[in-house]
């Protein structure tokens, strides 16, 4: 779907999800190398900007997170910038473009003087890209949130919980798509400060090392996390052999006991005679004999072990 917007002198183009029909009409209309449309409709394009005579071409992929299936997926950012033109397109729709857009037209509607606001097609760029990193921050301050929440579980649960465990997983992918959706950002956004100073007279080194700062924010938060994650797995690893040791320990000693008794029993099973078998009250005096004896060796293993 085609949305255009006129922003004085300058037009802004996006496209969300293009149709082959519509991605010819623009490699037509605008005279673009067929490179371009190619990556456009290959979604598996990595980040890359390429410089041509009068524009420059950039992919940049941001994550969207499907609340559905709790994972994220890219949403694909193609950029074709001219003097005066800009075109954007995106695989998957985004809140954050349109919000951008109805900020211009808020802004411009009763603007005598463009000069006061940050009006070309590399500030808009700028603006997208900035807010898609702030977006992604929101992201992660969110998923710190449910790391912490994730380490009370851990410590709260008695036995093995495979919720938590996919849960713990998920956490994990997810942060591994991340870190890998990010990784070449930084030789993009490096070369794309050097390639606008060549296409446009206005420095806009102060926005591009602000989103550097922030790339930097995000990059550093992921590895935080999944530092995070790996030790909360390291550690529900280690709380779960704990249980199942000490639930063997308990099995031991109740193994113990009864073949203490057991063994008593079998003495006196024996065709012989021996001490009290012609009591009367030799059954109660070996069933009392057999719990003291049952009773000292909890005591013993329990103080001895400190078993639980």
């Amino acid at each position: 779907m085609k949305h255009l917007l006129k922003i004085w002198t300058v037009n802004w183009v996006h496209f969300q999800n293009p149709t082959k029909e519509e991605l010819l009409n623009i490699w037509e209309d605008y005279d673009l190398h067929e490179i371009i449309i190619d990556d456009i409709v290959d979604q598996t394009t990595q980040d890359k900007i390429d410089t041509y005579d009068n524009h420059i071409f950039m992919v940049l992929h941001f994550p969207k997170y499907d609340y559905a299936n709790k994972r994220y997926k890219s949403n694909e950012f193609s950029f074709i910038l001219w003097k005066n033109f800009i075109i954007t397109i995106t695989s998957l729709p985004s809140n954050n473009i349109e919000k951008i857009r109805q900020d211009y037209i808020d802004e411009t509607t009763d603007l005598e003087d463009p000069e006061k606001y940050k009006i070309s097609p590399y500030y808009i760029l700028y603006k997208i890209v900035d807010m898609m990193y702030d977006k992604t921050l929101d992201l992660l301050t969110k998923s710190n949130k449910d790391i912490m929440l994730l380490e009370e579980d851990i410590f709260a649960n008695s036995w093995v919980n495979k919720k938590l465990l996919e849960e713990i997983m998920v956490k994990k992918r997810n942060l591994v798509f991340l870190k890998h959706n990010f990784i070449f950002q930084w030789e993009i956004i490096w070369e794309m400060q050097k390639t606008i100073e060549k296409f446009y007279d206005w420095q806009l080194d102060l926005y591009f090392e602000d989103i550097s700062y922030k790339l930097d924010k995000v990059d550093n938060n992921i590895t935080i996390q999944s530092k995070n994650v790996t030790s909360l797995t390291e550690v529900y690893n280690s709380l779960m052999s704990i249980k199942i040791n000490s639930i063997l320990a308990r099995l031991t000693v109740f193994t113990l006991i009864i073949w203490t008794m057991t063994f008593i029993v079998w003495i006196y099973w024996m065709n012989v005679k021996l001490p009290m078998w012609e009591w009367d009250s030799a059954f109660l005096i070996i069933i009392l004999l057999m719990t003291i004896l049952s009773f000292t060796l909890w005591i013993i293993f329990k103080k001895r072990w400190w078993f639980e």
